[in-house]
């Protein structure tokens, strides 16, 4: 007969408990309570303990002029994932803002694509939610972001993964659509890291690309805003962590 983890009866037990899973309980409990009553006292203490604080996120950097930054943001490059790191934008900025808040088991991109990929594909915003449920992360996907809104998560700590239309002038933007992380500010502009390269936020296309191009770029909220906020000012596609 195969071994069963109790910890994973518990994860499929539905609520409410189907009659033979709380059959199982129910015996499960009189048995330990017979042969071993002070195994059920010392896990109701465990179970009922408070939980260890998480790392608290790092206050973000502002100045006088209203700047802000989130320290210490890393960057992943979507250009080193294989033959198919073109396609991975979203997933190495999900996995930038991952890492950043520190979410357990995300060294780099690549380990947030394996459990993207075992829910389906990366351009997937299912497969996405679907992995950072598994992961236990706060996260939700939005298509009626607002500049204010970006701002407001900026303020508490957390950055964003947003998507732009890349092609075409700033004026008329195309594009199938890509997506960085946004970690910082500043009064004309966004802190960006972007897994691709340097991308041209005025004219389309790209500037430079692969390496640590897209690092720390400054991209000009001008160029930018109208390929974000696309049609309209409250129409922004986004990842969001609170």
């Amino acid at each position: 007969m195969a071994d069963i983890r109790l910890a994973t009866a518990a994860k499929f037990t539905v609520d409410p408990p189907l009659s033979h899973q709380l059959a199982a309980w129910n015996q499960l409990q009189e048995r330990i309570a017979k042969s071993d009553p002070g195994a059920i006292v010392e896990f109701e203490g465990t179970f009922r303990a408070d939980p260890p604080p998480k790392p608290g996120l790092l206050p973000p950097l502002t100045s006088a002029d209203g700047s802000i930054e989130l320290p210490g943001f890393p960057y992943f490059s979507q250009n080193d994932d294989g033959p198919e790191g073109w396609r991975h934008c979203q997933s190495s900025s999900i996995a930038m803002c991952l890492r950043y808040l520190k979410v357990g088991g995300i060294r780099d991109d690549l380990d947030y694509l394996r459990l993207v990929e075992r829910h389906g594909d990366t351009t997937s915003q299912e497969a996405h939610a679907a992995a950072l449920k598994e992961l236990g992360v706060r996260a939700r996907f939005s298509t009626t972001m607002t500049a204010g809104q970006l701002l407001g998560e900026l303020k508490g700590g957390r950055p964003c993964a947003i998507g732009v239309l890349h092609h075409g002038p700033y004026q008329a933007p195309t594009g199938g659509g890509h997506y960085i992380a946004v970690y910082g500010a500043t009064v004309s502009a966004w802190r960006v890291m972007d897994p691709y390269g340097e991308l041209d936020v005025l004219n389309g296309g790209w500037t430079t690309q692969g390496g640590n191009s897209g690092r720390n770029q400054l991209y000009s909220r001008r160029g930018l805003n109208p390929r974000w906020l696309h049609p309209g000012p409250a129409n922004g596609w986004g990842w969001l962590f609170s």
